[in-house]
């Protein structure tokens, strides 16, 4: 039972795994660039949220909205200014520059709004549902289902904005050879600018979530990028399934893991995880190698 009910708490976990990762995945996969201020627009949409619901009093569905479009904005300004005018350049200048961005918008939060941690006041109201089931009790938390579902619904429209409208067919095609799409008359930046919209989107959302669920503080983008490429990777770079079933396993397996051993081992279990998978198969759990013919 304990099993069970470990299962059950991490899947709001993983699902919210699972949004960050995308996040990753969409930009890696169409510009090949590590993204690595990922996880301050994810931080940046968490305190938005907060101070949606604290200072002007908004629910949290349209908190959550804002805060996603805020963030969504923040990824926008991030590559038109940062990473545009390098995108052509040497991948090794890009790559640094995601640093110094990362490093620039957490220290800015840290300045904005302190470095502490703050909890999201509550905002509907959630019970505790208990099943007795063979003479043991089974907790069920209705904020914890409240997560997941919102995470299903935000990747199962994901899902269809990939595959079924022209947008996510031309940036699921500039994922598999961005040369091709640009010579078949699609305008490449305009592409790029909508991943890094949608990118920025996923990771407001999953901040909102987070902060709903735990404590915020400016340096939480940190460890939650790093986990988030670390789903990415075990999923397998550049497959949104993959990330969405990686973030489900890793969110799950984080709980047992701290049931079982020692929640000091939480945040190891992630890149444990994904050494074990990249030693097995190193392109993931859904990914595939890509064969150039000369």
């Amino acid at each position: 039972m304990l099993l069970l009910q470990q299962i059950i708490n991490g899947l709001a976990l993983g699902g919210i795994y699972s949004l960050i990762a995308i996040g990753w995945t969409v930009v890696f996969g169409i510009i090949g660039l590590i993204n690595w201020t990922h996880g301050e627009v994810f931080m940046i949409g968490a305190f938005v949220g907060f101070l949606l619901i604290t200072h002007f009093k908004l629910n949290l569905f349209a908190a959550l909205i804002l805060a996603m479009v805020a963030s969504g904005f923040t990824a926008f300004l991030i590559d038109r200014l940062a990473y545009r005018p390098l995108r052509n350049g040497p991948r090794l200048a890009l790559f640094i520059t995601a640093l110094g961005a990362s490093t620039f918008l957490r220290n800015l939060a840290a300045i904005i709004w302190e470095p502490h941690s703050r909890a999201y006041p509550p905002t509907l109201d959630f019970s505790v549902m208990i099943f007795q089931i063979g003479g043991a009790s089974l907790t069920v938390n209705s904020l914890q289902v409240f997560i997941f579902v919102v995470t299903l619904v935000i990747m199962a429209f994901l899902q269809w904005f990939i595959t079924r409208t022209m947008m996510g067919k031309a940036m699921l095609a500039a994922s598999q050879d961005i040369e091709t799409v640009s010579l078949m008359g699609v305008e490449v930046n305009h592409l790029v600018t909508i991943t890094f919209w949608v990118s920025g989107l996923l990771g407001g959302a999953a901040g909102v979530l987070v902060g709903v669920l735990y404590a915020i503080d400016p340096m939480m983008g940190a460890m939650a990028g790093l986990k988030g490429w670390a789903v990415a990777v075990l999923g397998g770079v550049g497959s949104i399934t993959g990330a969405m079933i990686a973030g489900l396993l890793l969110g799950v397996a984080e709980n047992i893991a701290s049931a079982y051993i020692s929640s000091g081992y939480r945040d190891a279990i992630a890149f444990i995880v994904m050494i074990l998978v990249l030693v097995i198969k190193p392109t993931g759990l859904m990914g595939f190698k890509f064969e150039e013919k000369v």
